[in-house]
């Protein structure tokens, strides 16, 4: 059985435009995971997948990682509690709320419209989770629970989600995070109970301005680095995930970090993916030859990043020019290309299908 507390912790619902393009956060905000504990797949796949493993590209000699920024102080400045470098991006504005007070607003100009939104959040209730929504200029992006450490969530940079939400460089913005209610979780009756926002509760905000690789100040790197490998198994509600023996594996080695690796499968029903980077950099993803993600670790964490195609309905944004949707059941290549990893990094690829 699956830990309601655990499935619903910090679980995070954006608007159905953005469902699919969500990066390393937001996904893992979704997903529940039982450590070191094997996968039960409630029922078989309606297809089998067929993996075909490439291997590693036969590519020329590739480039170094470029120089990173100066690296920051040890004691990073602070603005509302939240470092001003994080994920990638700059925190430009941020507001903790008064008390009593259940809304905080921030009101910047963006200089540009690729941004990531950080939140922190207190009940003050002995395990209580808050429950927020959060909007920009009125249009709400994303809702869900908030507890713990600092969270954060982004979305694709393009045109339209920027008109969606009435973001324009040079134009005053607004970003609000409301507190709906509190989620108790009582372990000794293994259920939850929604109850008014206490007197107790706070929440910060703050919004980071995505930067480009060479200018983010990047960490010093470690003496040794962290394992990539996954100690845990991915849950997911409403998914049934294909056995772990069908499971994919795509590996950089630490001695070859920049070299590409491809696998070919069947494109049915939906695909999750994985990955981890001991370093530092991006992975792009392919589909065809045509990228289609890109996580990007900004730190040696080795922290866990992941996204799903429901390949039905899946498209890319910003949509790659030229890139043509896969026809269910033609084969398709995956390939990940790292740029600017410096060590070992991992994707592993999950076939599977959405439930009853």
């Amino acid at each position: 059985m699956i830990d309601l507390k655990e499935l619903l912790d910090d679980r995070s619902t954006p608007p159905a435009e953005f469902s699919q393009h969500m990066r390393l956060d937001e996904v893992q905000n979704r997903i529940a995971t039982r450590r070191r504990r094997r996968m039960t797949v409630g029922g078989t796949l309606a297809a089998v997948v067929a993996l075909v493993l490439i291997g590693y590209g036969v590519t020329p000699a590739l480039r170094g990682a470029p120089q990173p920024a100066v690296t920051p102080s040890p004691l990073p400045r602070l603005i509302e509690g939240f470092p001003e470098y994080a994920s990638g991006a700059r925190v430009v504005a941020a507001a903790t709320t008064a008390p009593g007070a259940t809304s905080v607003t921030v009101t910047w100009t963006p200089t540009t419209t690729d941004l990531r939104l950080f939140r922190r959040c207190g009940t003050g209730v002995s395990d209580g989770t808050l429950e927020f929504q959060m909007s920009i200029n009125g249009h709400e992006t994303h809702s869900g629970t908030c507890g713990g450490g600092t969270s954060s969530v982004t979305w694709p940079d393009h045109e339209r989600a920027a008109a969606n939400l009435g973001l324009r460089v040079g134009t005053p913005a607004t970003v609000t995070m409301t507190a709906t209610g509190v989620m108790l979780w009582h372990s000794q009756e293994e259920k939850s109970e929604h109850v008014p926002v206490p007197p107790t509760a706070w929440m910060s905000v703050a919004v980071g301005e995505n930067m480009a690789y060479a200018d983010y100040p990047l960490p010093a790197r470690p003496a040794t680095l962290r394992p990539v490998e996954f100690d845990s198994v991915l849950m997911m509600g409403g998914v049934e995930h294909a056995p772990p023996d069908d499971h994919l594996w795509l590996r950089g080695n630490a001695d070859a970090p920049l070299h590409p690796v491809s696998v070919t499968v069947v494109w049915r029903d939906r695909f999750d993916l994985r990955l981890r980077s001991q370093t530092p950099g991006t992975l792009g993803i392919l589909i065809n030859g045509f990228e289609v993600n890109s996580p990007t670790w900004w730190d040696y964490d080795a922290g866990e990043s992941g996204f799903y195609w429901q390949t039905a309905t899946y498209e890319p944004r910003p949509e790659p020019v030229g890139y043509v949707p896969p026809a269910p059941g033609s084969l398709v290549t995956i390939t990940v290309t790292p740029r600017n990893v410096t060590g070992a990094w991992v994707v592993e690829v999950i076939p599977g299908k959405e439930g009853a």
